[in-house]
């Protein structure tokens, strides 16, 4: 967890004036005693400038615990003209206490530009000694990735788990695999992946897609289908899927059926715990981590590196998706 955030200063810049700007706030919280400039990284964090703000994570929270300069673009789709940037401002986020502070310095902007503009604005506004973490703060699978922003990073962030539609989310990350994707949602299907790996160990039978039945909320079916993706990836399944259906809200998230005869191993997740059911064994349980999606975010970006299981599922969904 990230010390408690002790400020937040902000003051309205312009794009010339930016660098200035951020120097004299830092001067002035200098001006309260000892403050470190902590940053590990550039944070870049894209937002569709029209779009109805969710109640998302905090951008402070995930600072706190992963020190970065944080460019927030809240970006509007330009068909041509020159890049128009408005609306800057800057700010020194600080936390610790008076004796231990460290700081996070911040940059905000609206932009209507075409996507070819972009690089242009970033590469004024990162530091460009430091590693390039893209955070998409919206859902790809109904706000393109822009390119000209998403090319400049190593890491690209986000979370499936607020996909309207999974197969265009699937088709939408099929051109970057060479980046190191890194889905929240990935993180908390942990749990259940290491459930299936115990109950393979009990049931040495051939799973094959016919046998396997998944089940989930309404509000998981990414989840699901990642589960899809990863266990088509393991078992070698290429072109048939296991049946997928919704479940009615409760306190069931996800479930898993394996086995087409009386004693099937049943999964099931309720977020807090997953249960593995085998006839003639006594339930095994394995806990789920409490981890809120700052922290996630922030593990995430800490990580830095080529999840190859998430690639591998996801390129099994991509093949499933482009069949159908």
């Amino acid at each position: 967890m990230a010390a408690p955030l002790s400020e937040r200063v902000w003051r309205t810049s312009t794009p010339a004036t930016i660098e200035r700007d951020l120097a004299a706030l830092w001067r002035d919280v200098g001006t309260k005693g000892p403050v470190a400039r902590a940053i590990m990284s550039n944070l870049v964090i894209v937002r569709a400038a029209r779009v109805e703000r969710r109640a998302g994570v905090s951008i402070d929270a995930v600072a706190g615990q992963h020190p970065s300069r944080v460019l927030i673009i809240d970006h509007e789709q330009a068909t041509e003209g020159p890049c128009e940037i408005t609306g800057a401002r800057v700010g020194v986020v600080t936390y610790g206490p008076p004796e231990a502070r460290y700081g996070v310095e911040q940059v905000a902007v609206r932009s209507a530009c075409t996507d070819e503009s972009l690089p242009a604005l970033n590469r004024r506004l990162v530091r460009g000694e430091r590693p390039i973490s893209v955070w998409w703060a919206e859902d790809l699978s109904t706000v393109p990735l822009l390119a000209s922003i998403v090319e400049m990073g190593r890491q690209l962030v986000y979370d499936s788990r607020h996909w309207t539609n999974v197969s265009k989310g699937v088709q939408a990350l099929e051109p970057w695999q060479q980046l190191d994707l890194a889905d929240v949602n990935w993180r908390r299907l942990g749990p259940i992946r290491r459930a299936v790996i115990e109950a393979a160990k009990i049931d040495r039978t051939e799973w094959r897609p016919s046998d396997v039945r998944i089940a989930h909320r309404a509000d998981h079916e990414s989840l699901a289908w990642l589960l899809v993706g990863w266990l088509a990836s393991r078992l070698g399944w290429n072109g048939v899927r296991p049946r997928v259906e919704a479940l009615p809200d409760g306190d069931t998230v996800l479930s898993l059926t394996i086995g087409a005869g009386a004693d099937p191993i049943q999964i099931r997740s309720d977020g807090r715990q997953v249960t593995v059911q085998h006839a003639g064994r006594p339930p095994s349980i394995i806990g789920v981590p409490h981890e809120g999606e700052a922290d996630a975010v922030a593990a995430e970006l800490h990580t830095l590196s080529h999840d190859v299981r998430l690639h591998d599922a996801l390129s099994a969904l991509h093949r499933y998706f482009s069949a159908a």
